[in-house]
């Protein structure tokens, strides 16, 4: 069973930015116990805040995780990196930039699925959905999925992996979407991403009658 800070940690990855009062409310304990824990997460650089002002009343401190607690989080940031440096080093001379990022970010893709193909099993996508997590949760990619009212399944991640690489090549996000959709066998969008500002990278799974009324639609 996780302990209280771990937890408090899980929900700022989840939800990006979250008052006192959010999360005490999530863990369901007292604030002046939930401030404890926040300072201790503090002390340890895992967790930062800022104030934030309201029309009326006093301001309210929102907490966050810092980039150091995003970064060690992701488990597969150094594989992931390796494999692009010994791609990079196997690629012939006199490519040009683009080419060799595409044959790249190609290969990363082609390396996720080759790594992943066996461990994704289930007759339904939300079974398939499942087995993927857990096995890409190790690699950093992917961390949860719910699936929404109109029916889409959304698949989530809160530590982006390389994050510094997809700041300098957005895509390489595309690869990773690339990969999630052949080894699950559907089509795949990403409506959210990290490095852009949102607090998670998110993939949509439309169910197919919304996927036809995308298609018709001006």
């Amino acid at each position: 069973m996780k302990g209280t800070r771990e937890r408090i940690v899980d929900l700022l990855r989840r939800h990006g930015e979250l008052p006192v009062a959010r999360l005490a409310q999530e863990l369901d304990i007292a604030p002046p116990a939930l401030r404890r824990h926040l300072e201790i997460l503090a002390g340890e650089g895992l967790v930062e805040y800022r104030a934030v002002k309201q029309v009326t009343g006093r301001p309210y401190f929102a907490y966050r995780l810092t980039d150091r607690a995003k970064e060690s989080a992701a488990a597969g940031y150094a594989r992931l990196l390796e494999r692009l440096i010994q791609d990079a080093a196997a690629m012939p001379a006199g490519d040009g930039k683009r080419a060799l990022l595409e044959a790249l970010l190609d290969r990363l893709s082609e390396h996720l699925t080759e790594d992943y193909r066996d461990r994704v099993r289930g007759a339904t996508v939300e079974e398939r959905v499942r087995s993927l997590i857990d096995a890409m949760r190790e690699e950093g990619i992917l961390d949860g999925w719910e699936q929404r009212r109109d029916g889409s399944i959304v698949l989530f991640n809160s530590t982006c992996p390389h994050r510094r690489a997809a700041l300098a090549a957005s895509e390489l996000c595309d690869s990773e979407r690339r990969a999630i959709a052949a080894l699950l066998g559907e089509d795949v969008q990403q409506t959210g991403r990290m490095v852009e500002g949102a607090s998670c990278c998110e993939y949509v799974i439309r169910p197919a009658d919304n996927r036809e009324l995308l298609v018709v639609l001006p």
